[in-house]
């Protein structure tokens, strides 16, 4: 059986210098102690803006730079920046994400909604007090218990909005899809 000759492969790129543009993007994303590889070679160029760059970064205390020889080609140096936790006006921000809760309407609910709908729209189209739980539940057909319940889904739903005032209906309801408003207390 044949053996294969042994291949070494170069991960670093001899002779490149990373553009002041690939730096800064860099920089966008690196954390604290993340490292950057921005040339290999024997030693930099005079004139690199690549490296002109990386030392300005280091001047302000944002990198530290290295430079060591190249596992793979000892002839050449890895130049490597490491971030410090140093915050500059290139570093983006974390911010969290925001997401609006959503609470499941079930099926149940959706028909409890849509029986006590109608009657709030009656009552609010013409201004008149919100009647009590046990009112409603009798001309909507549902359970008086589940009269809190889908109010409060409606709620939750942006179809109602519900503001306390004084006895005997202690509540003013809006519809929202129509502006209309249960009447005041007297």
């Amino acid at each position: 059986m044949a053996t294969l000759p042994a291949v070494h492969m170069m991960d670093e790129a001899p002779g490149i210098v990373a553009a002041p543009a690939r730096i800064d993007a860099w920089m966008e994303t690196a954390k604290a102690g993340d490292t950057f590889l921005y040339a290999t070679r024997a030693c930099l160029p005079i004139g690199s803006a690549g490296a002109k760059r990386m030392r300005d970064l280091s001047d302000r205390g944002l990198v530290m730079l290295t430079q060591a020889r190249a596992p793979l080609d000892p002839t050449v140096f890895n130049y490597k920046a490491v971030r410090t936790a140093k915050s500059c006006a290139l570093t983006k921000p974390q911010r969290p994400t925001l997401r609006a809760v959503v609470d499941p309407v079930v099926p149940a609910e959706a028909a409890s909604i849509d029986a006590l709908l109608p009657v709030l729209s009656r009552f609010a189209s013409r201004g008149r007090p919100c009647p009590t739980d046990k009112q409603l539940a009798e001309r909507a057909g549902l359970p008086a218990d589940a009269v809190p319940d889908v109010l409060a889904a409606m709620i939750a739903s942006n179809i109602i909005r519900v503001e306390g005032v004084s006895a005997p209906t202690y509540r003013r309801i809006l519809i929202l899809s129509t502006g209309a408003m249960t009447g005041f207390a007297k």
